[in-house]
């Protein structure tokens, strides 16, 4: 999941950057509460318990300006809302904070929303327009620097705002007390898709403005959301109790959230937890890679797997505005240079290996745009062209988010590359490391991720591509005019199916510039006890939605005794 630094994904994984680090969106948003599950079967759910969760290190940040990875996000998504959310299917956008889906007009540029007025904060303050034009005069100020600022680049004066030309955000206005009418540059079919991203969640004009500086917010969060903040203790844990005057209901009229609160236990590798998971001490766990095909057979173990296809993809990528990655010869010779079924098996093939950027469930997706292959001599034959028969001179930093996973398959791509002529230094860093090295435009080559905020191609095509992403998202600085101006056109289509085939024609440009060698796309494996009910990961913010998860209490004493 997401930075505009804004969003390097860090996605939710053992495979991935973190722990529920995530995906998504990173970013990632929040699905809805009104029509979701409420049963196992037929079992009613039941109110208390507290759900024991874990991850790797602790979040970047609780502060949604600065929601650069799906830890911090999994989190945030609990204390705060935005305006709007997806279903539980991930294929339709609803209101959330908002009554109803906005009202649109001067010709696709001018949305408005009218806000519930039955919501309060967590510290009983009612939430107004005051509130939601305060929260993106925030998301664009250049003193608060949010990783995720262009994510709103269409809203008129945003950018202003952000270079310092101007005090307030013009585009987004008060017409009532419950009242927020957003103008838009031009018109943008992604707006309804950025206003679900933590990054657009909503804050206390009153509470955040008082607080003694902007830092301090990620230290006291405070939104309208299910569950309220309590502590959290670096290094140790986080908690959050319910919030018992969240505005949502159940579609039978039962208060939500079911659960009395939510423990995050931090500092735990996979293999930890999936051992404290096995003697019934956390609820929730990756299969680490060693123990996976011994979990698969184990009868009584398999029963608490479940998986998900993320829309996610990883890739090798060399920083273009150094050498010798500005030479097109040379970025190609990589697109040759990985045999990604044998870097799968490393695996176990809980991923699928990707010829494209665009994963496979993501609408314009082309199994292979560019026609590439495993072919190592043609790689050389490519170096070789570039002026290095030899090889590459010198020794490539290769810098990724360090994992057990990772790990291991930066070890192979380190030795697939060496086979060809490239030498590489591993440089495995924590996730909030690599993220803010990435974003900078810092590192010499990549391997890293990408996972999707919201199902549309623009996420990955033109957040990642598009050269006025450089470095933020755009961290192997590609840039071609050309895909420049195919891809801020294809943003203003309103119909998307009218947009694919200018998606698919600017991937494949991509690639045949070399600009990326995509990997492979991930598939999740996870454990979740069977005393804890609706407990699927969100097909597009690829974490929990914890509001309608609950826990049957008499089960987990029988099984825990």
């Amino acid at each position: 999941m997401p930075t505009q630094t804004r969003r390097k994904s860090l996605k939710v994984g053992v495979l991935t950057l973190s722990l529920l680090l995530v995906s998504a969106l990173s970013g990632c948003g929040r699905p809805a509460t009104s029509q979701t599950q409420q049963s196992a079967g037929n079992l009613t759910p039941q109110r208390g318990g507290v759900l024991r969760m874990w991850r790797q290190s602790d979040p970047k940040s609780l502060d949604p300006a600065h929601c650069s990875d799906l830890g911090s996000c999994d989190v945030q998504q609990n204390i705060y809302d935005g305006l709007l959310t997806w279903d539980q299917s991930g294929k339709k956008i609803i209101p959330d904070l908002a009554v109803a889906m906005p009202t649109v007009s001067n010709g696709g540029k001018t949305y408005t929303f009218q806000l519930r007025t039955d919501v309060k904060f967590q510290n009983g303050d009612p939430l107004t327009a005051d509130d939601v034009v305060y929260s993106f005069n925030r998301e664009a100020s250049k003193s608060i620097a949010s990783e995720g600022e262009s994510y709103f680049s269409m809203i008129k004066g945003m950018d202003d705002v952000f270079a310092g030309k101007a005090q307030t955000v013009s585009g987004v206005v008060k017409k009532g007390e419950y009242t927020v009418e957003f103008d838009l540059n031009q018109p943008n079919r992604t707006f309804l898709d950025v206003l679900t991203i933590p990054y657009a969640y909503i804050l206390d004009k009153k509470y955040t403005s008082s607080l003694a500086s902007p830092a301090e917010l990620s230290q006291r969060p405070m939104g309208t959301g299910p569950f309220r903040f309590v502590e959290w203790k670096k290094g140790q844990e986080i908690k959050l109790v319910r919030n018992p005057a969240y505005f949502m209901k159940d579609q039978d009229g039962r208060q939500l959230p079911y659960m009395d609160g939510i423990t995050w236990n931090l500092g735990y590798s996979d293999s930890v937890a999936y051992l404290k998971f096995k003697d019934k001490k956390l609820d929730f766990a990756w299969i680490p890679t060693a123990d996976f095909v011994n979990t698969m057979n184990d009868a009584n173990m398999k029963k608490d797997v479940k998986s998900l296809v993320v829309n996610d993809y990883w890739y090798l990528g060399g920083n273009i505005k150094k050498s010798p990655w500005n030479q097109t010869l040379v970025r190609q010779a990589l697109e040759y240079a990985i045999d990604k079924k044998a870097l799968l098996k490393l695996y176990n093939n809980r991923a699928v290996p990707a010829w494209g950027i665009l994963p496979p469930n993501m609408p314009g997706y082309l199994a292979n745009p560019a026609g590439y292959k495993y072919d190592p001599q043609k790689a050389k034959a490519l170096l070789a062209q570039a002026g290095y028969p030899q090889g590459l001179p010198g020794e490539h930093a290769m810098i990724y988010p360090k994992n057990n996973v990772t790990n291991v398959l930066a070890t192979n791509i380190q030795a697939q590359l060496a086979a060809v002529g490239v030498r590489v230094r591993l440089d495995g860093v924590p996730h909030a490391q690599y993220v803010n090295t990435v974003s900078e435009g810092k590192e010499d080559l990549v391997y890293g991720d990408w996972m999707q905020d919201y199902p549309d191609p623009d996420d990955f095509l033109n957040i990642l591509f598009n050269s006025n992403q450089i470095p933020s998202n755009n961290n192997v600085c590609y840039s071609n005019p050309a895909v420049d101006k195919q891809l801020d056109t294809l943003a203003t289509e309103t119909d998307l199916q009218n947009a694919i085939p200018g998606y698919q024609a600017a991937e494949r440009q991509i690639l045949l510039d070399g600009a990326v060698v995509p990997l492979y796309h991930d598939k999740e494996f996870y454990l979740v006890q069977p005393w804890v009910h609706n407990a699927e990961l969100h097909p597009v913010f690829v974490y929990f939605y914890y509001p309608t998860m609950w826990i049957d209490a008499r089960a987990e004493q029988a099984a825990t005794k």
